[in-house]
């Protein structure tokens, strides 16, 4: 079986659980969209996954292998995952920030150089690319941080198994960047690389997510289709906010607003 499997997942790593019994499942080239209010286990889940945050009951499973039986150099070759907020303090230049992400790879000088060529144009930080990296702005360091993840699985080669983690790459991005994201996501897809995006955008989410999943307090309150998970229910049980929803003129998918 290919893609990304969890089995009743838990984790407790300090005690109170971040999250229970999680089950879901993605298959290469699909996206599923991760909801949920502020504190619901999103970020959890996504590092989780990662590896930074250890299960304490359940299985997680890439391309049918526990996670916990690959190791980490493969991991790293399978797994990116793009933070909310980066800790890196150091001058390095843009370039060298985005090249990090080929580090487990053994592709060679010439192989990565062409990709954070691709990259670069793919994120719009080819400009940036000789600038120190503590020197950008938070929407700038949004977009390397992407490109860095991005370089991580962009060939199909590298990896039987490719998936990026993205947590809300969209909060410091204007409206172009926003959309640059949802175009790039969409490319990788059609590559094969199974894609987890954590949003507070429905609509964002919406027509391009083939799967949502509901976070709620760490558990999972909803999960399938778009149009199965934003109902107007959903949002009072959980959001407190009453919406409408209508499909989109363009595309038919669901298109929530508020009152």
């Amino acid at each position: 079986m290919g893609g990304l499997a969890l089995k009743d997942v838990s984790a407790a790593p300090w005690g109170r659980p971040l999250l229970r019994d999680i089950s879901f499942e993605l298959a290469p080239g699909q996206i599923l969209g991760l909801i949920g209010p502020n504190g619901a286990g999103k970020s959890s889940l996504l590092h989780c996954i990662a590896g930074g945050i250890p299960s304490s009951a359940g299985q997680l499973l890439l391309g049918g292998i526990p996670l916990v039986e690959i190791n980490p150099q493969q991991r790293a070759r399978s797994i990116a995952m793009q933070v909310q907020h980066s800790v890196l303090n150091f001058p390095f230049s843009v370039e060298e920030v985005i090249l990090l992400g080929r580090t487990p790879h053994a592709s060679g000088q010439t192989c990565d150089r062409k990709i954070l060529q691709e990259v670069m144009a793919a994120t719009d930080t080819t400009g940036l690319r000789h600038r120190p990296y503590t020197q950008l702005s938070g929407g700038e360091k949004q977009r390397v941080q992407l490109a860095r993840a991005v370089a991580q699985v962009w060939r199909e080669e590298d990896a039987a198994q490719r998936l990026l983690l993205l947590d809300e790459p969209n909060s410091a991005l204007d409206l172009s960047h926003q959309r640059m994201v949802l175009e790039l996501v969409t490319l990788l897809a059609g590559r094969g690389c199974a894609i987890m995006l954590a949003s507070h955008d429905f609509n964002l989410l919406s027509p391009h997510a083939d799967r949502l999943l509901l976070l709620q307090q760490g558990t999972q309150a909803g999960y399938g289709r778009p149009a199965e998970v934003l109902t107007r229910d959903m949002f009072r049980t959980v959001f407190s906010v009453q919406v409408h929803i209508q499909p989109h003129p363009d595309n038919g998918a669901p298109l929530v607003i508020h009152q």
